[in-house]
């Protein structure tokens, strides 16, 4: 529009001129020059006024420019400002949406990492509790042997002369003493386990202790009391002897006798001997002061001669050795799901790169549409609506802010195409 403005003020001018030079010329030939004259001057002035009406509509025009300019900078702007504000928008809904997936994600994750920690508060309070618990338990011993002492004096007249009555408590005495150690019955030991051997015979043991790894000691209670108790009550020193050597003699018969027995053959992998228990604490150490070899003489032939209190330290050893398998299996199982956790921490991870790079593939792949939507004389927004307008039947429309920037970025582009170089 200016180019055409400039062509024809020139042109004016270019007319006005050639018109007064014209005139010029006539004027030598006609002897009426004061009217040329005259004509000449209204020419020169309406080429004046012409002039300063071409200066207004030049300085229209580049107020018009500069003005046609300011929107265009003032429309991009907000053109930007808008997209940009919907693509944040966008991105914090899709941050939201993660962040709630994430806290999904993350409870087991945290889950796990709770248990862990309060698996391994739980085995070191365990194991403070033990040793307290072994700590009472030896001051236990110490009562306890006090009083074996007295109830050995009060049953030492009932059980004299009653061998199975004998039996019986010595039987007892070692049940209690399992009891006392916190081993379970039927888990930890077994009370008169018949047992079949390979000759058909059938053995029936006191106890029979389990071990880990599916091994076993067998344990038999044996009282010598009779010639004990003569020994105790004897007041001359040749009685004292001859009660002595009887009472070596009852303890020997009865480790030859458990010997024939072969109770550490009854099982596959159980220890190859057997505990004799004496529930007597004075007749043990009593036999074990005359005869201090009765000991090894008991071993060559695979027993093991024990009191309550050497019993105690195997019972407790037993017990020990169950709970450091179960704490073993604790920290296996610990590790194992530790293990577990990592492998899934790693995959967590490898997902969340993945949400990361799909967030910026999304929001490059969104901007792209968004280009294709509502920029460019050819956008489908602003070709949709001219099928529309040419007579389309439809039920929908499109959403008046698409339609609206789509119309802005056409005729952004279509001035930007006008506008001289």
């Amino acid at each position: 529009m200016s180019n055409v403005l400039l062509i024809l003020l020139i042109a004016v001018a270019a007319g006005a001129s050639v018109y007064l030079v014209w005139l010029q010329r006539q004027a030598g030939l006609g002897p009426d020059t004061s009217d040329l004259t005259s004509r000449i001057k209204q020419l020169e002035d309406a080429l004046r006024e012409a002039e300063l009406e071409g200066a207004r509509l030049q300085e229209r025009l580049n107020q018009m420019e500069s003005q046609k300019e300011q929107m265009s900078q003032e429309f991009k702007l907000m053109a930007h400002e808008a997209l940009q504000a919907q693509t944040d928008a966008l991105q914090k809904q899709m941050k939201e949406a993660n962040s709630a997936q994430l806290s999904v994600i993350l409870a087991p994750f945290r889950e796990k990492l709770d248990m862990f920690g309060q698996r391994v508060q739980e085995t070191h309070e365990k194991g403070q509790r033990e040793r307290i618990e072994l700590k009472t338990e030896v001051t236990k011993l110490v009562e306890q042997n006090e009083k074996l002492k007295n109830e050995a004096n009060q049953l030492t007249k009932a059980l004299r002369g009653d061998v199975k009555m004998q039996g019986n408590w010595g039987e007892m005495v070692l049940e209690r003493l399992l009891e006392r150690t916190g081993l379970t019955k039927g888990q930890e030991y077994s009370v008169q386990e018949s047992i079949t051997a390979e000759d058909g015979k059938r053995y029936q043991p006191d106890v029979v202790l389990h071990l880990p790894e599916n091994k076993h000691i067998i344990v038999d209670s044996k009282v010598s009391l009779v010639a004990y108790e003569r020994f105790v009550n004897a007041e001359t020193p040749e009685e004292q002897a001859i009660a002595l050597k009887e009472h070596l003699q009852s303890l020997r018969q009865h480790i030859r006798g458990l010997s024939d027995k072969n109770y550490q053959n009854l099982y596959g992998v159980s220890l190859d001997f057997v505990i004799l228990f004496v529930p007597i604490e004075g007749a043990y150490s009593v036999a074990l002061q005359a005869e201090p070899g009765l000991y090894q003489e008991a071993f060559d032939k695979n027993i093991a001669l024990v009191s309550a209190t050497s019993l105690w330290s195997t019972l407790r050893t037993v017990g020990t050795l169950w709970r450091q398998e179960r704490q073993n299996a604790n920290v296996q199982e610990i590790i194992r799901q530790a293990s577990d956790l990592y492998d899934k921490f790693v995959g967590f991870s490898e997902e969340l790169i993945k949400v990361g790079t799909q967030m910026d593939t999304a929001k490059r792949t969104y901007e792209n549409s968004m280009k294709m939507l509502v920029e460019g004389k050819g956008n489908l927004v602003r070709r949709s609506e001219n099928l529309r307008l040419l007579g389309l039947k439809n039920s929908k429309s499109v959403h008046p802010n698409l339609v609206d920037r789509a119309l802005d970025g056409s005729a952004a582009e279509e001035e930007s195409t006008e506008t001289p170089q």
